[in-house]
């Protein structure tokens, strides 16, 4: 932030002041001929980058009050400049403040309009911040900040007449209902001790009867007054600041107030002008005098200060950014080193491992072979679940059958038959691959002697296990069927057989 300066203007002339953080620390004096003006000049070159502050403690001010219709936009600030133009014609250095609406009726607003009427006192200090490019804030005055932050040194709820002592003279400060209506400067001759308190019971007096003939305050009302000034003051101030039917004097600590305004350095006598410098440059008021042409380099400053705030927020952000950026590529590198570090850990892990094996005499190729091999045959796998429900809802369904031995395996095309058979089933597709089931049964001992009952038994049986995806094929019957084997007896039969049951044997196969 640039420095701030204040130059405080009175009827003595001109005098500047330094403020940083609660100092204020006077640099100089200047006069209004041309050796003081060339004595300023230099001054506002040696500092031109700080921000200058003008402050007028003079007694040629006007304020104006009138209620005007509630209107905004661009229509309120042409009715307010026809308005300041009509009261203070002859000055450039005038400004309207609003001091609120009515309560009722058309609900009016009510503006204080108040100017610098002595424009030609200001004009040669203007045109030597001019002509050096200083850097213009605004032009205050002393009402000003008092209208901006005096209201906390008088009741908001009563009309108060707030007294100050500066170098300039005697201010009074008149408010209603915490708002700034009138402010009037006396000189004084001496300014000894007894003069001031003279100066303030008597001043104060002359506005009480000038406030009841403008009708501000009703006859009869009691003035509270409150005079800001040093502890060391206060026995004097006292002995002739008098509270009667008209006024109520009190009093408040001027050392106090600076302190708890955050002025480190403490007023050395009753003159408040090292407050008002303070406060100005702490929290300027957001009224001020001067026109937009006076204030030109100021609001190219601000522009800039602007511009140059934002070019600094961007490079914080992108100085952010990069250091973010930069952490977490370090955080990748240690990673990646982490991960190389890993890899050949486990490198040497399975070299050792290789190292370890026996040493075969098979090469890459053969390998790659052997597994496209070995995959092949896991897809071959055969799907025998389905198969074995078929079998066993057959088995069921014919009890006499018992199963002795099961057997099964993936088998080629050629096992399938080549043409639609006797139970209907259709032929295998050319190069499909078979899930066949050899089984062995036998039929019930009691069957041994009948041949008849035996043939029946292991058709019906074939038949249950035959369908649209199932294949049977009979490998053996119980007994010899073959044309060229000689028959034998019933008798015969029932020698040979007697002692063991019938024994049979099928191949089912579906396609898997």
């Amino acid at each position: 932030m640039p420095a701030k300066r204040v130059l405080l203007l009175d009827a003595s002339g001109l005098t500047a002041h330094y403020w940083n953080r609660g100092h204020v620390r006077a640099e100089g004096e200047f006069q209004p001929d041309p050796v003081g003006l060339e004595a300023l000049a230099a001054y506002l070159q040696k500092y031109r980058s700080s921000n200058f502050y003008l402050l007028a403690d003079v007694a040629e001010e006007g304020f104006q009050l009138e209620d005007i219709p509630y209107v905004q936009g661009g229509d309120r600030n042409a009715l307010l400049q026809r308005r300041l133009s009509q009261y203070y014609y002859g000055t450039s250095l005038s400004v309207a403040l609003s001091l609120g609406r009515a309560k009722d009726g058309r609900r009016d607003e009510k503006i204080l309009f108040a100017a610098l009427t002595r424009g030609e006192a200001f004009t040669p200090w203007l045109d030597t911040l001019r002509s050096v490019e200083a850097i213009l804030a605004g032009v205050y005055s002393v009402p000003l900040l008092l209208a901006d932050s005096g209201q906390n040194l008088v009741k908001a709820d009563t009309p108060g007449l707030l007294v100050t002592i500066t170098r300039g003279g005697i201010r009074q400060s008149f408010f209603n209902q915490g708002k700034l209506h009138f402010s009037r400067l006396s000189q004084l001759a001496t300014r000894g001790v007894d003069e001031v308190a003279i100066a303030c019971a008597s001043e104060s007096a002359k506005i009480h009867q000038y406030l009841i003939g403008q009708r501000q305050i009703p006859r009869g009302t009691v003035l509270q007054t409150r005079v800001l000034a040093h502890p060391d003051q206060l026995p004097a101030l006292k002995k002739y600041c008098i509270s009667t039917a008209d006024l109520n004097f009190e009093f408040t600590d001027l050392v106090d107030t600076a302190r708890s305004d955050g002025l480190k350095d403490a007023p050395p006598d009753n003159r408040a002008d090292t407050l008002f410098v303070h406060r100005l440059a702490s929290k300027p008021p957001g009224k001020q005098f001067a026109p937009a042409t006076e204030r030109k380099f100021f609001q190219l400053w601000q522009i800039r200060f602007a511009l140059t705030s934002c070019a600094w927020i961007v490079l914080a952000s992108c100085l952010l950014f990069a250091g973010k950026t930069a952490l977490q590529g370090y955080e990748l590198q240690q990673k990646t080193a982490e991960l190389n570090t890993q890899i050949t850990i486990d490198t040497q892990r399975y070299n050792s491992i290789l190292d370890a094996l026996p040493k075969v005499s098979l090469t890459p190729e053969n390998l790659r072979a052997l597994m496209n091999r070995f995959d092949e045959l896991l897809s071959r796998n055969p799907q025998m679940e389905p198969m074995l429900v078929h079998l066993s809802q057959a088995l069921d369904q014919t009890p006499k059958v018992e199963l002795l031995r099961m057997e099964w395996k993936a088998s080629d095309q050629k096992d399938a038959p080549a043409k639609v058979g006797a139970g209907g089933t259709a032929p295998m597709q050319s190069g499909a691959t078979l899930d066949v089931i050899e089984i062995s049964a036998q039929l019930p001992l009691g069957l041994s002697t009948d041949l008849r009952a035996q043939l029946d038994l292991v058709e019906t049986f074939t038949n249950r296990l035959r369908s649209p995806q199932f294949d049977v094929k009979v490998v053996s019957m119980p007994f010899d069927v073959e044309s060229g084997k000689p028959l034998k007896s019933r008798s015969d039969a029932a020698t040979t057989q007697s002692t063991q049951a019938p024994k049979f044997s099928l191949r089912i196969m579906r396609k898997s």
